[in-house]
């Protein structure tokens, strides 16, 4: 009673430095709480003395006049409540997330892309990335992988990243025909076509700042692009839509490497603020909604200098495949496991980056989808051994449009030992995954799995680090009653079936 807890994120971007879905819980009840504003939100929860506490939520700055005859719209809230089992009421908000608002294609639930994006692994190694014979050459060795889609991310266009942003045109010398090519090489292998966009931030001296420079917050000398504005809404997405038929563009990539908030907030009239802010958030799910509409069949990719725009309006749009910019770098597989043991009880679709194709890295970061940065270019890469890796990623894809259990607490650090389980009840069937962190001393895992018949006989496949199958059969009623998970050596995974 009387300490408040206020959540905000940093600087305007919905879940960058908090995270727009919560639970509230008292005793075995509670709400969780979903904010779709993909700008300042803000929340705060407050317990008075007799009991009751008060949760308000909405923008965190909001005070203005509107104009005859204007409308504007608030922030979404969803809230669900919930009595009994907390991990029964997150996959009940789970499967709500999945079937009433997450993008759908064909009248199911988004499929996500097995991808290779070597980006961050070869930009500054090899001096031709950014050309088209780099890129059919990355293709065809995303095909050999075993890949389903090929991801060119910042370094298609003049001026390159940082510099370039504000430049969605290719430079001559090195994609004379546009990237047409690369796409259609990729549709003639079977494969999707990712590229990459950053077109709310614009550097200084760029097209877009010279051409239209009454099109951005800072004119000029670059800024943010005015989404807020109709007339440069339109204009920009007159622009990305001709880029996405131009280029074959299967999913567009819109990542935000800037904060908007002092933007926004310096462009209010003392008797409007809020109203930028309003009209910005606004125009980017009309710029979305009409890129979607316009090109049947894409989807959108929500970045953000890596999942700093998650939020329920976000994700009725797009879905984050890279969930954490920790992805740019390789070393990080304990980091993927913690960060997917806490966004799955929310987000049910989302991907992670997995820098080889070697068991532990890859199982914790193969989600629904899964972002590889193998060193397909090296001599000495394995694409046999790549492909059988990817096999056992894309026959667990399934399983992650299920729900979800956390078997263990989100630990962090080399002591820990972690694990989940994803149970389809459709198909009666789902998997564990299981990390025993480089430094911890139990090598083995008790733990009781949910949503399991008692009565019923299941096949169970245990695959260790090597990949190595071992088969049992057990009841329901075994698996339910510490099932037994053995990693006999550190740092090292376990997959069952």
């Amino acid at each position: 009673p009387g300490k408040p807890v206020t959540l905000a994120p940093d600087g305007g971007r919905s879940s960058n430095g908090a995270f727009p879905f919560f639970n509230i819980q008292y005793g075995d009840e509670g709400m969780i709480t979903a904010i779709g504003w993909s700008g300042q939100w803000r929340t705060t929860l407050e317990r008075s003395a007799a009991g009751p506490t008060a949760l308000r939520a909405g923008m965190e700055k909001l005070s203005l006049r509107l104009h005859p005859g204007e409308s504007i719209r608030s922030p979404r809230i969803l809230i669900m409540p919930w009595k009994g089992d907390r991990l029964v009421a997150h996959n009940r908000f789970r499967r709500l997330m999945l079937f009433e608002y997450a993008p759908r294609q064909g009248g199911r639930p988004l499929r996500l892309p097995v991808a290779l994006q070597c980006f961050d692994r070869y930009v500054s190694k090899q001096p031709d990335w950014g050309t088209e014979a780099a890129q059919l050459r990355v293709a065809k060795a995303a095909f050999n992988t075993g890949c389903d889609a090929h991801w060119l991310d910042a370094a298609w266009f003049e001026g390159g990243f940082p510099n370039g942003v504000g430049n969605w045109f290719c430079p001559p010398q090195r994609f004379p025909n546009g990237l047409k090519p690369v796409s259609d090489a990729c549709h003639q292998l079977g494969l999707k076509f990712i590229l990459w966009f950053e077109p709310e931030r614009v550097a200084p001296g760029t097209q877009i700042a010279r051409e239209h420079p009454e099109f951005v917050f800072g004119g000029d000398k670059g800024g943010l692009f005015k989404l807020s504005d109709p007339a440069a809404r339109r204009w920009l997405s007159d622009l990305l839509s001709r880029r996405i038929a131009d280029f074959g563009i299967d999913t567009y990539r819109n990542d935000f490497n800037i904060d908007p908030l002092s933007f926004w907030r310096e462009a209010d009239a003392p008797d409007r603020q809020g109203i930028t802010e309003i009209q910005y958030v606004e125009g980017q799910y009309a710029l979305w909604d009409e890129l979607l509409a316009g090109h049947p069949g894409l989807s959108i990719d929500n970045c953000a200098s890596g999942g700093r725009r998650i939020d329920l309006e976000s994700c009725r749009r797009s879905v984050p495949l890279w969930h954490s910019d920790t992805g740019c770098s390789p070393g990080h597989a304990d980091w993927n496991q913690t960060q997917i043991a806490g966004l799955s009880l929310y987000v049910p679709l989302f991907g992670a980056c997995a820098w080889t194709p070697e068991a532990y890295d890859l199982r914790s970061a193969a989600t629904a989808g899964i972002i590889c940065q193998f060193p397909v270019l090296d001599e000495k890469f394995s694409f046999p051994a790549a492909r059988a890796a990817l096999a056992e990623a894309k026959e667990n894809q399934k399983y992650w449009y299920g729900d979800f259990y956390p078997l263990t607490p989100c630990a962090l650090g080399p002591t820990a030992l972690i694990a989940w389980q994803l149970h389809r009840s459709d198909l009666k069937a789902g998997i564990i995954l299981a990390f025993r962190h480089s430094e911890c001393p139990y090598p083995v895992l008790q733990a009781g799995l949910h949503g399991l018949n008692p009565q019923a006989s299941y096949d169970v496949d245990i695959f260790e680090e090597a990949r190595a199958r071992q088969q049992r059969t057990l009841t329901g009623r075994q698996l339910m009653n510490n099932f037994e998970m053995r990693m006999s050596k550190r740092g090292t995974s376990l997959l069952v079936r």
